[in-house]
């Protein structure tokens, strides 16, 4: 049973207390709250509301405590709580509500104090249902998502305060967002979104229903990806079914919390899943991945080579792939097909190569995490890697150029060689060769360099870089610096 319904002991509680003054008034007031044995924290901030003869909680106590993937929507004023079927929404400043689909009545409209959103318990109580009870003498409310036995004392309501006509309630600007979320996927038992900009996530587990909930504080989507999936603009919401993986129903997302401009993705999940998360930066953009997969998986396997036969062997690396796309260019063309491209074109030049033997991290449009790309490459022991990019800068569509990335300073030769064959071909501005931190680069335990080919938030660079003729160009600038590095003739 949901433990949403508690609220319904607190409507009981505070209509015990003693009013002052007008029955209309808010009275504010900071009880003892234990769910399921446990205290519920509450911040200074968090004061519980008595309007109109209604208990009134801030929105933050139901979803942090109560597990509920709650998602807000600032230009109309409405609040979706997602349940396992159907949903609830509510609207500011309205005594109409909807549960799964049918309207129903408030006594009290919600209300917005200070950015904080104050919905009705009782309403709340009567839709999702718990069990309360109420220890007059040491002023506790207790809440059960069990069953309370039959002979439980009932509780008798005090009388209802007259009603008075609810005043217009202005809604919070929201906070201007400095990141935006790109794409969003589950695939492979792991959800990947792909963003830009200096947001931490944060994520944690929900209880009633069972969940995992993803979020980014003052964050948006980017107009592109509301094109391409299930979007209400009304409540500022959308879903996702996910089939053919063991404990996950759905994929929630949208906007919560305007204060904060908060986007929230939810994993709706019908069974404990244990899950790890990490962030994954490289040239162009960011990645958040909730791995569910269990954790003895081990890496993609790794294409055999034969060792000691005299060769070389070069791990070529399509960056990002699947649901990370890279960076978008001007004309709405994706990094992670640029990279692709040019890296099995680099391929095909290898394979004529008998001094070579080549490895590939991926060959369609699939994502290798990060970190596992460079395990890869040093399982197989491999002599060098080369990861290519396709580069951006938001905003500032003139900038142009080559540039070449290192990290150890046993690449910096490396990186050295290949960027001179590479800013050659591409006859692009000089951005010289440099020393960054991608993850691709640190975890390498060979020569490794990442090539950031030219600028797809250029439009001149742009086109020339999905040409066919010049991909070519570019997959023999790799061979040469790779031929060269090793002495081969």
């Amino acid at each position: 049973m949901k433990k949403c319904s508690w609220f319904l002991l607190l409507a009981v509680l505070f209509l015990c207390f003693p009013l002052n003054g007008r029955a209309s008034a808010a009275v504010k007031t900071s009880p003892t709250i234990i769910l399921d044995g446990q205290a519920i924290p509450m911040q200074k901030k968090d004061k519980v509301e008595l309007i109109n003869g209604s208990v009134m909680v801030p929105l933050r106590i139901i979803a942090e405590n109560m597990g509920m993937g709650v998602l807000w929507n600032q230009q109309v004023g409405t609040v979706t709580i997602p349940k396992e079927s159907g949903s609830i929404v509510l609207t500011i400043g309205q005594k109409k509500a909807l549960i799964d689909g049918a309207s129903h009545s408030l006594a009290t409209a919600p209300r917005n104090r200070n950015g904080t959103t104050l919905v009705p318990l009782r309403f709340i109580s009567e839709a999702m249902g718990v069990q309360v009870s109420w220890d007059n003498s040491l002023k506790v409310v207790g809440l059960t998502s069990a069953p309370l036995p039959l002979e439980q004392p009932a509780i008798t309501p005090a009388p209802a305060s007259p009603e008075v006509p609810d005043q217009p309630v202005p809604l919070p600007a929201a906070a201007a967002a400095t990141s935006t979320v790109h794409s969003l996927s589950f695939s492979d038992d792991r959800l990947m979104l792909a963003f830009t900009g200096d947001v931490q996530p944060s994520v944690h587990t929900g209880n009633e229903p069972l969940q995992i909930v993803v979020e980014l504080p003052r964050t948006n989507f980017s107009a592109d990806f509301l094109q391409t999936v299930s979007w209400d603009s009304r409540t500022q919401s959308g879903e996702q079914t996910v089939t053919g993986v063991p404990n996950v129903n759905k994929l929630y997302y949208g906007l919560f919390e305007p204060e904060a401009a908060t986007l929230r993705v939810v994993i709706a999940l019908s069974a404990d899943t244990n899950y790890t998360s990490y962030i994954e930066e490289d040239a162009a953009s960011r990645l958040l991945v909730v791995d569910l997969s269990s954790a003895t998986a081990g890496l993609p396997p790794a294409e055999p080579v034969q060792p000691g036969n005299g060769k070389k062997t070069v791990v070529i690396d399509a960056g990002h792939g699947g649901a990370d796309p890279g960076t978008i260019g001007i004309s709405k063309k994706l990094e992670k097909d640029f990279n692709l491209s040019v890296a099995l074109k680099v391929e095909r030049l290898l394979l004529q190569e008998p001094a070579f033997n080549v490895v590939m991290t991926r060959r369609e449009d699939t994502y290798p995490p990060n970190k596992q790309r460079a395990e890869m490459a040093n399982e197989l022991q491999a002599d060098a890697f080369v990861s290519i990019h396709g580069n951006s800068v938001t905003g500032s569509p003139k900038v142009r150029g080559t540039e070449t990335y290192y990290y150890s300073q046993e690449s910096k030769a490396f990186a050295d060689i290949m960027h001179r064959h590479l800013q050659g071909t591409t006859g692009f501005p000089d951005r010289k060769v440099k020393y960054n931190k991608y993850i691709v680069l640190k975890y390498s335990n060979m020569p490794a360099t990442l090539l950031e080919v030219g600028f797809l938030s250029n439009a001149a660079e742009e086109a020339i870089l999905f040409s066919d003729d010049f991909q070519n160009r570019v997959a023999a600038a790799i061979v040469a610096g790779l031929k060269e590095y090793f002495g081969i003739a």
